[in-house]
């Protein structure tokens, strides 16, 4: 007879329900690289210190917490581990809230684009780790101005939101953020090298963007802090990632 303990720990890892399954949690955030690890814990305690001291109100708990399970997603994804797509869904809901609260319009159009283009195919995709393995693509003449026209579009549409459909107190870097990381998500869709150069553009303006949102009197310094911590797993990911080394 198979003892209890080996069904329960037994699952499909193949399967969108494994999702319910507390035995693959543990297998994703096992096998990670040791920086991965130090980083982890290190950016854990500070994004703690600096959410919490002194914004113990709802919109300062929820940017910690958002800031915390993204900064997680962000690791795992330079890992290789799916549970990426269940990080980003729950970092990008509470991170459509904060948008919302303070003004920045266009990030919660960016962050929505993120659930459908990213979150929510990694979770449902049960090959995501044989397909994570393969080679990029390299944009050639065509892409690149596919790329040209679709950033284009998106700048028009998100600075159009931020001037015209609603009043946003920062409409230039907010479209400008916005927009860099929807043509960032759509790279990354198509399995484009270049998405990573657009993902590591958008920490950078996202860092302008709530660094400006937060002197504005809003309690988000923490998120901040934790677009620079992405830049640092940007690094990671550049010096050690089979995105740039196959």
């Amino acid at each position: 007879m198979q003892s209890t303990e080996n069904t329960d720990s037994h699952y499909n890892s193949q399967s969108p329900m494994r999702v319910f399954n507390p035995y693959w949690y543990k297998d994703q955030m096992s096998g990670w690289m040791t920086s991965s690890y130090i980083l982890l814990i290190s950016g854990i305690i500070f994004l703690l210190i600096t959410g919490l001291y002194s914004n113990l109100n709802i919109l300062g708990l929820t940017s910690t917490i958002a800031g915390i399970i993204g900064f997680t997603c962000t690791l795992s994804i330079t890992n290789g581990k799916p549970i990426n797509g269940i990080l980003g869904f729950i970092s990008a809901l509470m991170l459509i809230y904060v948008a919302s609260i303070t003004g920045n319009y266009s990030d919660v159009i960016m962050q929505a684009a993120y659930i459908f283009l990213l979150d929510i195919p990694v979770v449902f995709n049960k090959n995501w780790n044989s397909s994570a393995g393969l080679s990029p693509r390299l944009l050639n003449r065509i892409y690149i101005i596919q790329t040209i026209i679709t950033f284009i579009i998106f700048l028009a549409f998100t600075y159009s939101l931020d001037t015209v459909i609603l009043a946003s107190p920062r409409p230039i870097i907010d479209s400008l953020s916005a927009t860099i990381g929807l043509t960032g998500a759509v790279l990354t869709v198509r399995r484009f090298r270049a998405s990573y150069y657009f993902w590591f553009a958008q920490g950078l303006m996202s860092i302008a963007l709530w660094s400006m949102t937060a002197i504005d009197g809003h309690p988000v310094w923490v998120l901040f802090f934790t677009y620079c911590l992405y830049l640092l797993n940007d690094i990671i990911a550049l010096a050690s990632s089979r995105w740039f080394h196959n």
